[in-house]
């Protein structure tokens, strides 16, 4: 596991790629009963992200954003 320096152009992408996540809509933070999204790391592949009492569900959430670097890879 490994954390994304936060004056990184890849910081402000994964946040962005998860302000758009369906379930979110546009918002990155997401706050609700003082918690919002936080990062908890990346692997290779994906950024993780968890969510104690999202506002959409009241459930806790997780959400892995595909790496933007892995992506290209694919192509």
């Amino acid at each position: 596991m490994e954390f994304i320096n936060r004056s990184s152009e890849e910081w402000l992408n994964m946040w962005s790629d998860l302000a758009d996540y369906p379930l979110n809509n546009g918002d990155p933070l997401c706050p609700f009963m003082g918690v919002s999204w936080e990062y908890m790391g990346s692997t290779q592949d994906h950024h993780h992200f968890r969510h104690k009492k999202h506002p959409a569900t009241g459930a806790t959430e997780y959400v892995y954003i595909e790496r933007r670097v892995r992506a290209v890879a694919w192509a």
